[in-house]
Order: structure tokens, then C-alpha cells, then sequence
């Protein structure tokens, strides 16, 4: 881990699972060093289900490994990313932010109507990772 930089942190992510709530902390974070830059970005989320981590060529990707392996529990994580309406631009991912556009159906995302990609969402408003990327679909359909 010496050679990650650590992007960000949250000890108070709000995991979901059913009716069931607990605590989650996530971790986001680069290695610069990485040999396979596919890899280079890593997140981790510690919860009731022990330790999943997650690497990709940024942070959607690293974070949506994440997600998959907590969907196979049956664990939702209550942040933006995880909600149908948003999602991220290639030049957003491809710069590594954490900063996504909420999405309106019929319309283009709006700088003005971003939201950072670990911010809290609300737990009924998230959705599995293959639920997600259908609406994408849905929206960009929609333009």
C-alpha cells in the first residue's frame, strides 16, 4: 500500500441490503506505480461482508468491481455512483474525478447538476451495477 495515494476516504457509507442498514467505510485511492495501468486505481469498501477491493483503469471501474462482488451478498452502497441517474463522462473518468453528472431523461448532463461520485445517496435510490447501466442506456437513448 506504500505506493498508493490515497484519493479519499469515508468511515460513514451507508450499506444496504434489503431492509437492512450498516455501516461501511471506503477507501479510494491511485498507484502511481502500478505496472498495469488497468489496475492503477483501487477501492476498497470494509462492511458487514469483510473487506472487497476493487482495481481498474479508474475509479468507476475499480468501484463498479466493488459493487459487483457486494451485489453477489446482496449489498447495495448508498453513494452516487450507485444511483440509475448518474454517471460519468469518458473525459471525467479518463482524468480520474470523482465527479459525475446527474442525469435528466431527454437532456445532456450539466455541469451546474454534478455530484461527487461518494457522496451520499439516498438508500432507495441505488441500484444494482446491471440496473444502472440500463438506465444509461435508457438515457442515451433519450437524446
Amino acid at each position: 500500500m506504500s505506493a498508493d495515494q490515497v484519493l479519499g476516504r469515508r468511515d460513514d457509507v451507508t450499506a444496504v441490503r434489503g431492509t437492512e442498514r450498516a455501516v461501511a467505510a471506503l477507501t479510494w485511492a491511485l498507484d502511481a506505480r502500478a505496472d498495469d495501468p488497468s489496475r492503477a486505481y483501487r477501492v476498497t469498501a470494509d462492511g458487514p461482508w469483510g473487506t472487497s477491493e476493487g482495481r481498474g483503469y479508474d475509479l468507476v471501474d475499480a468501484l463498479d468491481r466493488v459493487r459487483r462482488a457486494l451485489e453477489g451478498a446482496g449489498w447495495l452502497l448508498a453513494v452516487n455512483a450507485a444511483r440509475p441517474d448518474v454517471a460519468q463522462s469518458g473525459m471525467l473518468r479518463d482524468s480520474g474525478s470523482t465527479r459525475a453528472y446527474l442525469l435528466r431523461e431527454g437532456r445532456r448532463g450539466r455541469r451546474e447538476e454534478m455530484v461527487n461520485l461518494f457522496d451520499d445517496a439516498p438508500a432507495d435510490a441505488v441500484t444494482t451495477l446491471d440496473a444502472q447501466q440500463a438506465a444509461h442506456r435508457r438515457w442515451l437513448d433519450s437524446l
